[in-house]
Parts: C-alpha cells; sequence; structure tokens
C-alpha cells in the first residue's frame, strides 16, 4: 500500500477524537461514582480507592510509555491502548466487588497513559512547526468535551437503568472511535523526528535537560495544578449532594458546567500565550485567578448551590489552563531534542501525582471534617502554585530564549 499522509484538519480531527475517547473511558467512573458508593453500599474513601490507584498508575505509565513514544510508532501504541481501556470497561460493568474493581480501574490506567505522550508526537510530526500550538489547543478541548459528554450521558443513564450500563455504552463508543482511528491512520506516511534535531545537542542527558530547563519547581506547579483540577472534578457532585441535598443525577448534572468553562479558560489561555510566547507567564495569570477565587468558598461565605457551584467550575477551568501550557505546549520546546513524547509523559505524570493525592485527599477531609475544610484547603493549593508560577517565570525564561 502507497503511504499517505494527513492534511492539518484530519490530525486535529483524529487527535480529537482520541483524546475524547480518554477522557470519556477515564472518567466514566467518577461520574457514576455517587451511585456506585450507595449500591455497593461503601465509604467515599473505600470507593475512590478505585480512582486513586488508577491515578498513580496513569501517572507512573505517563514516564514509562513518554520514554516508549519517542521510540516506537505512536499509531501503534495508542491503538493497543484504546483496545484495553475498552475491555477493562466491559469488565468492569460486570464484577460487584470494589477491590476487583478499583484492580481494574488502576489496569485502565495504564492504558490510558500510552495516549497522551504518543497523541502529542503524532500532532508535532504531522503539522508544521507553527500549526502546533493552534492544533493541539483544539485537541486538548476535546477533554473539556469528552467530560461534558460524561457529565450529560451518565445522568440519563442512571435515571434510566444500572450504573453498570455506564461502562457499557463507553465501551460501545469507545470500538466506533478505535475502528474510526485505525482506519484513517492505515498505511499513514512514517515521520521520522530525528530530520528534523539536527542541530540538537545530541549529547544531553534526560537529566541534564531537566537541571537546565529547571524543571523541578514547575513539577510542583503541576502537582498544585492536578490537585485542584481532578479534585473538583471528582468530588463537586459529592459535595452538591452531600451540603444541598440534590439527588444522585442532580448532583452529576450540576459538574457537566466544569468543562464548559474550561474550554473558554484553554481558549483563553492560548490566546494570552500567542502574545506573551511564555507559558510560565500565562500559568501565573491563570494561577493567580484561581487562588482569588476560592477566598469565598475558603471564608465559607452563605451562597446558593448554583454560585458554589460556578465558583468551583471557574478554579477548576484556570487549572486546565495552566495544564494547556505546562503539558500540552511546554513539551513542544524538548521536540528539537527528540524527547517531546518523553517530557510529555513525565510533565503530565505530575498531574496525576497531585490528582491522586487529592483524589484520596478531599475524601479523607470530608470525611473526617466536612466539605468547609476541602474548600479551605483548595485556597491554600491555589495561592502555592501561583506564588511558584511566579517564581519560576525568570528562569524558564532564559532557558526558551536559550
Amino acid at each position: 500500500m502507497k503511504d499517505k499522509s494527513l492534511s492539518y484538519y484530519k490530525v486535529v480531527i483524529l487527535g480529537f477524537a482520541v483524546y475524547f475517547f480518554s477522557y470519556a473511558m477515564r472518567l466514566d467512573y467518577s461520574a457514576s461514582l455517587v451511585a456506585i458508593v450507595n449500591d455497593l453500599n461503601v465509604s467515599n474513601t473505600v470507593a475512590s480507592a478505585a480512582i486513586t490507584g488508577s491515578l498513580i498508575t496513569y501517572g507512573i505509565g505517563q514516564i514509562l510509555f513518554g520514554f516508549i513514544g519517542d521510540r516506537l510508532s505512536p499509531i501503534k501504541i495508542i491503538s493497543f491502548a484504546m483496545l484495553g481501556t475498552i475491555l477493562v470497561n466491559v469488565l468492569v460493568s460486570v464484577f460487584s466487588n470494589i477491590f476487583v474493581i478499583a484492580f481494574l480501574w488502576c489496569l485502565n490506567g495504564v492504558f490510558q497513559a500510552m495516549i497522551w505522550p504518543p497523541l502529542c508526537r503524532f500532532v508535532a510530526e504531522h503539522t508544521r512547526s507553527e500549526e502546533y500550538s493552534s492544533a493541539i489547543t483544539l485537541v486538548g478541548l476535546s477533554a473539556s468535551t469528552g467530560t461534558i459528554f460524561v457529565y450529560l450521558l451518565v445522568p440519563v443513564i442512571l435515571n434510566i437503568t444500572i450504573w453498570r450500563n455506564v461502562f457499557r455504552c463507553m465501551a460501545i463508543l469507545g470500538v466506533i472511535i478505535m475502528l474510526v482511528w485505525m482506519l484513517l491512520t492505515r498505511g499513514l506516511k512514517k515521520v521520522n523526528a530525528a530530520t528534523e534535531q539536527a542541530e540538537a545537542k545530541s549529547d544531553l542527558s534526560l537529566l541534564k535537560i531537566i537541571v537546565i530547563s529547571g524543571l523541578c519547581p514547575i513539577f510542583l506547579i503541576i502537582i498544585s495544578q492536578g490537585f485542584l483540577r481532578d479534585g473538583i472534578q471528582t468530588w463537586l457532585p459529592s459535595m452538591i449532594n452531600s451540603e444541598f441535598n440534590l439527588s444522585e443525577s442532580s448532583s452529576v448534572l450540576s459538574a457537566s458546567v466544569l468543562p464548559i468553562l474550561s474550554m473558554i479558560s484553554v481558549l483563553i489561555s492560548n490566546f494570552i500565550y500567542l502574545r506573551i510566547k511564555n507559558e510560565l507567564k500565562t500559568a501565573a495569570i491563570m494561577f493567580t485567578s484561581a487562588a482569588v477565587t476560592t477566598l469565598p468558598l475558603a471564608l465559607g461565605a452563605p451562597m446558593p448551590v448554583f454560585l458554589s457551584i460556578f465558583l468551583a467550575a471557574l478554579i477548576s477551568g484556570a487549572m486546565h489552563g495552566v495544564n494547556h501550557m505546562l503539558i500540552a505546549l511546554a513539551p513542544k520546546r524538548f521536540y528539537k531534542y527528540g524527547m517531546m513524547s518523553t517530557f510529555s509523559g513525565i510533565l503530565n505524570a505530575f498531574t496525576y501525582v497531585g490528582a491522586s493525592l487529592s483524589t484520596y485527599g478531599f475524601a479523607a477531609v470530608s470525611d473526617n471534617f466536612g466539605w468547609g475544610a476541602v474548600r479551605i484547603l483548595w485556597c491554600v493549593v491555589g495561592v502555592l502554585g501561583s506564588a511558584l508560577c511566579f517564581y519560576k517565570i525568570k528562569g524558564w525564561t532564559k532557558f526558551i530564549k536559550e
């Protein structure tokens, strides 16, 4: 078969579909969490162990498959990951033992980790350098689109039938997307990243590049944004259900506003980035806005349910903007070293360090001290992340200029 190439729009559409698949097949458990807790009669802490475990395996897997993604075909890696994710979702719908479900969801984290780093490389290799920012931004919007889809679909399914059918429906959707991906990438012309790095400093090791770029404080920033972003996304329905006595389906549906503001935030962050061309400066702006938004919630100001949801959505949305800067755009700075997938995996792994801490931590704090203490924690993390961004701007600016 003669090798073929993809247009910019086909690359974006394929990337969008794959990342939509990733989020939909990863968030269906979180969206069903309230129903799972009630049906299996387990505590929030026990039920959240599956999410915490999957985030840990996802984070570790990001590093491993980021490294592999620079050496093997990203198309084959992604195809295998999609197949594994589909099988896990089918199996979760069968079992009732929460510990078996937790094990399966940890396995899902491994398969999910195979998607993002190779996908970043796939987009970079099949678009021109000046197109990458817009392409990866559009691909990144699929995360919010997938989240909206999940948080709108799951309440409908829960109102009609049992939570197990959520995972069965997602598996069917996953099969459709996987077949489209495999069909359109079949016979795709191979791209050798090495041809675009002739001037790279090939003598630099991974550790030396981390030191030169000063990534350690950035790792802490990423942990902070992952802590807020995924913690709010996972536990907001439970908080609303507990404090305002909404039904399970209404609580899940109320969280659908989160990805809407997340999409807007990603677009705003990219708009700012295109003008200042600095990922850390843009991240500082987004993190500071989140820190300010946490104040009325942390102070316990009385407010109606819609305002609580809106403020939480603003915080989560701002974190998506930070995530877009540091996970989607910053790795492109390492493309010339032939390590784009590697650094994409490393940086994204720290997001899920924060996410795993928040998923279990929010459950533990809420169970022992109430949701008011959780909101104070949001404020502390927001201020910390903002301060770290401003601290790191000078060093990152020097690195990208040199």
